[in-house]
């Protein structure tokens, strides 16, 4: 039996444009404004939910412009976003909301084997080698890079909370992060960022809006994550942290024993065939770089230019995938005969965030006239930005005008 479907396979197609659609949200000017009054007014802060943010801008615009950002994270969007695998390897590396701490154990499941764990930190070590070396102390890399990247992670089915399996697509540093630490009565420990997601009864939660008594669901030994009751919930400093991002179709793994959220999750070249859709620029796509590293400027090109860049691309990618369709027709594996495609392929994912997470986005992928700090992102990068910011301004209409109103930059 082969890996190849047996249907007739779709004909390349070529696109010079991306999609971004918001799929869901939870995100108002009244959430940063009840974020922020809970140190001064405690439960009274929800108040902010029956009265008129338009009341309170002026506390919106001073958290912005005094960066004061963890009201900004209390608010979430979900994006799916169609666009080339290049745009979708810068986007990897924006990962300012959801994050764990080094030590958090991840519940691994290999081909071959049962359940075991490793910490995030070392995950991280083992998929980048040689990226720590320069910077601290040698770490023992049991396995190797290329035993981690076979093995899987345990997952659980959303609707029936049976435990599934699921591959690791990428392991990030996310940068030093606050962490709150949740600790449950079945002993059950987590240290997270207080905006990660957390699987409980009543469905996902933000880590920092859960109290002592509320449940989350856990996972061990047994087929079915099952809820343990919080204990304690603590402040618990702020140290490097990482993530994880795993192939579909269910967004979740252990972490601590604990079911949690990961934010990113694009189609995998290893459980369906890739479709024949390839990026081209349009014709107003700037073509021509000059000037050194740091000082790059791009301009239009001619439209010789153009027609060659065009011709020379569709010329390479009618080739690869015609490699691609082969391999498969030969019995070999997807995920290795996607190795042939470059990265001028379409993709599609979904990408979760907060309004605080947006910003940094926005402040480093697009160019703006209000933008203190200049930025120079890709054009295709940036035209997913675009898209991302005009969904997010109708959410939260004075959050955006405050972020503009300060230069752009994220608090």
């Amino acid at each position: 039996m082969t890996d190849r479907p047996a249907e007739t396979p779709a004909p390349v197609r070529f696109r010079d444009d991306v999609t971004v659609d918001l799929i869901k949200h939870s995100a108002s000017d009244s959430d940063v404004l009840w974020a922020a009054r809970v140190s001064t007014a405690g439960e009274q802060s929800l108040d902010e939910l029956t009265k008129d943010p338009e009341r309170s801008k002026g506390l919106i615009n001073y958290l912005m412009r005094d960066r004061h950002g963890s009201p900004f994270e209390h608010n979430s969007m979900t994006f799916f976003i169609s666009a080339p695998i290049f745009v979708f390897r810068e986007f990897m590396r924006h990962r300012v909301g959801w994050c764990l701490a080094g030590d958090t154990e991840i519940t691994l499941e290999s081909e071959t084997g049962g359940p075991r764990r490793r910490t995030i930190g070392d995950l991280h070590r083992l998929w980048h080698p040689g990226l720590h070396d320069s910077r601290e102390a040698p770490t023992t890399r049991v396995g190797g890079p290329d035993s981690v990247r076979r093995d899987h992670v345990r997952c659980f089915d959303e609707e029936t909370l049976r435990a599934r399996r699921t591959a690791i697509v990428d392991v990030m540093e996310s940068g030093v992060k606050p962490l709150i630490r949740i600790t449950t009565a079945g002993g059950r420990t987590l240290r997270c960022s207080a905006d990660h997601a957390v699987l409980t009864p009543d469905g996902w939660r933000k880590a920092g809006e859960l109290a002592v008594a509320d449940a989350v669901m856990t996972g061990g030994s047994a087929p079915l994550a099952v809820p343990d009751p919080i204990a304690a919930i603590a402040e618990d400093g702020e140290e490097m942290t990482y993530d994880l991002s795993v192939a579909g179709p269910w967004h979740n793994f252990l972490a601590g024993g604990i079911v949690v959220h990961n934010s990113y999750n694009e189609e995998s070249g290893r459980y369906r065939e890739l479709q024949p859709v390839f990026y081209v620029p349009g014709p107003e796509r700037k073509l021509v770089q000059q000037g050194r590293p740091g000082k790059y400027e791009f301009v239009h090109g001619t439209p010789e230019q153009h027609k060659d860049a065009v011709a020379a691309m569709e010329e390479s990618y009618a080739q690869s995938y015609a490699a691609y369709q082969e391999m498969l027709a030969a019995g070999i594996a997807r995920e290795v005969a996607r190795a042939t495609l470059p990265v001028g392929l379409y993709s599609s994912m979904y990408a979760t965030c907060n309004a605080r997470s947006l910003m940094h986005f926005l402040g480093l992928r697009t160019q703006h006239e209000l933008a203190r700090v200049p930025s120079f992102p890709q054009r295709e990068i940036e035209m997913v930005g675009e898209r991302m910011e005009a969904a997010w301004a109708e959410l939260m209409p004075l959050t955006y005008a405050a972020f503009n109103a300060n230069g752009r930059i994220a608090p």
